[in-house]
Parts: C-alpha cells; sequence; structure tokens
C-alpha cells in the first residue's frame, strides 16, 4: 500500500474532466437523496451502476443533467452514463462495449481540450467462484485490450467503474500494465465497499488513466443507501502540455 499512500500526486495543468462513479444499489432506498447529491458534485461526466428501471427513472430527472447512453437491467449490471448541461458540447459518440457476453458496458467518447478521451464504464462479475472468477478475469483483460484500441485510433483511455477487484490483485495489475495509472496514487487507500459492513472496507470502484492525464484531486463522496461510496476524480493535463 505505501506508493498509494507515499507517492506524492502528480502536478497538474489545465482541467480536463471531472468523472464520478457510483454503484449505486439496485435495491436503494434512498435514490432520490443520492440522485441530488450527484447533481450536485459537478461532475462532467457521472457514471450510475446497478440501474433498474427505477434507478433510470430518478436519473432521467436529475437536474443539471442528460443522460447520454442507459443501459437498466433487472439484474445488478444496469448502467447510467450522464453528461452535465454545460459540458454536453464535448460528447462526440456513445456506444455499448459486451466485454463478454451478456453483460453490458458503456462507453462515450469526449472531445476535451482539442483532444479525444474514450471513457470506458465497467462493472464486472463478483468473484464468487472459479468461473465467475473467470468472467471477472476476461472483462478486465478485454478492457485492456479495449485500452489499446483508443490508443492506436489516437484517443486517451480511461477506465471507471466497479471492477471487482483490490488495488492489488493479480487481475487488477494486468489492467495497469495496459499503461493506465491508478487514481489512488498519491491519494491512500480509498476503500469504497462495503459501507456499513463490520470487516474493513475494500478500495473496488476505480478510476485508471492514461498517462496523457494525471489525478489532480480523487476523493470518496458520502454514504448516499448504497453498500459503495461514490467516487469523484478530477483528471488534468500535464502542466505546459494542455492542447
Amino acid at each position: 500500500m505505501a506508493p498509494l499512500w507515499l507517492a506524492r500526486p502528480a502536478a497538474a495543468g489545465e482541467p480536463a474532466l471531472r468523472l464520478l462513479l457510483f454503484n449505486g444499489l439496485s435495491s436503494n432506498p434512498r435514490k432520490a437523496e443520492a440522485v441530488a447529491w450527484l447533481a450536485d458534485a459537478g461532475a462532467d461526466l457521472v457514471v450510475v451502476q446497478e440501474v433498474d428501471a427505477d434507478w433510470a427513472a430518478a436519473l432521467a430527472a436529475m437536474p443539471g443533467h442528460a443522460v447520454i447512453e442507459s443501459a437498466p437491467r433487472q439484474d445488478n449490471f444496469g448502467m447510467t452514463l450522464l453528461v452535465r448541461h454545460d459540458a454536453s458540447n464535448m460528447v462526440v459518440r456513445t456506444w455499448r462495449e459486451d466485454l463478454i457476453p451478456g453483460v453490458p458496458a458503456l462507453a462515450a467518447e469526449l472531445a476535451v481540450g482539442g483532444r479525444r478521451i474514450a471513457v470506458l464504464a465497467v462493472h464486472t462479475l463478483p468473484p464468487v467462484g472459479h468461473d465467475q472468477a473467470g468472467r471477472r478475469d476476461a472483462q478486465l483483460a478485454r478492457a485492456a485490450a479495449w485500452v489499446g484500441e483508443q490508443r492506436a485510433a489516437g484517443r486517451v483511455p480511461v477506465v471507471v467503474g466497479d471492477l471487482n477487484a483490490s488495488p492489488f490483485s493479480a487481475p487488477f495489475r494486468g489492467l495497469l500494465a495496459a499503461g493506465l495509472v491508478d487514481s489512488q496514487r498519491g491519494f491512500g487507500l480509498q476503500a469504497s465497499w462495503p459501507v456499513g459492513h463490520p470487516l474493513p472496507p475494500v478500495a473496488i470502484d476505480h478510476c485508471l488513466h492514461d498517462p496523457a492525464l494525471v489525478t489532480a484531486a480523487r476523493a470518496l463522496g458520502p454514504a448516499l443507501g448504497s453498500d459503495h461510496l461514490p467516487v469523484r476524480c478530477d483528471l488534468a493535463w500535464p502542466p505546459g502540455q494542455a492542447p
């Protein structure tokens, strides 16, 4: 854990993108309160996971934001992407990526400061048992391949989501080996799950980015009725390298 605490955060230049990730829990009884907090967080792009029909309806009415891609489901793998109204001109396109059959991931290409940033929102399967662990690992491996594809197309890749993997696990390190930076580095271990459980929490909600960006700030949000805490990550261009 030492690098997470002892590494000095990289110097940040011109702001690029504020991301907000929240695994909202399908059965969350405090959806209205959570939506109000998400709306006030000032994020350019909001990723909400475990979105069912009720969550989708609540998010569609989120003040100051517009849904740009949504895939609600009856299980725990629905997802919605929202953009702040005055940042909507950044959105070039959105699309769905099936990293493994039957489990959606959502992606958006954004024009930021004269460059293209591609954001992939992923919710992997929990590694409960050998089969699901293997499918989780396949999702992370496919995400790593996606990173290479975006670079080859001239885009700056970012991967965000509940990856159901700690920063110290081998599958997570394999994703970092694709050339991504863990946004926790220099900001300490930000353990986001499980909320309200007697066991120590684990950091499984992540934002990983290309070295062309730096993490200007990273913080966990409050408990909002889910078993996960929200994660806010401010990305910036390195000093003197803003497009």
